[in-house]
């Protein structure tokens, strides 16, 4: 039971969590991906923003597009604009963690550091005219 238990954890901890602001239209069944606006031959508005958080765990940019499109999808998305790329955040703590070691202490001591580097998506989603 325990180790059920511990095993939910960090699988849910594994995946994406998605932040969305805007409207909410009907589910969709199909979402296009855009990475530059111009190529987007639609009438289109934007209806909302979404992005990832910056988790170690859930950090593979293949998941994390597939979050996205999934969220789209529920929200009633018709695309998303992956327009402005990513962006590396650099998150720090104490002691143990994951990622690059960095200081000279050791594992459990003092004077130890870990950066985890984590890949966060801004996108828009598009709602075609």
């Amino acid at each position: 039971m325990k180790i059920s238990l511990v095993l939910l954890l960090f699988i849910s901890a594994c995946a994406p969590k998605i932040n969305f602001i805007g409207n909410q239209f009907a589910p969709t069944q199909n979402v296009d991906l855009y990475f530059d606006h111009k190529d987007i031959e639609k009438e289109y508005k934007v209806m909302g923003f979404m992005q990832n958080e910056g988790r170690e765990f859930a950090n593979d940019p293949e998941k994390i597009k597939e979050a996205l499109i999934a969220e789209a999808k529920r929200r009633g998305a018709d695309a998303i604009l992956f327009g402005d790329g990513y962006q590396e955040l650099v998150n720090s703590s104490d002691a143990i963690g994951f990622g690059s070691q960095s200081g000279g202490g050791n594992l459990f001591g003092t004077g130890s550091s870990w950066n985890n580097h984590v890949k966060v998506f801004k996108v828009k989603l598009i709602k075609y005219q």
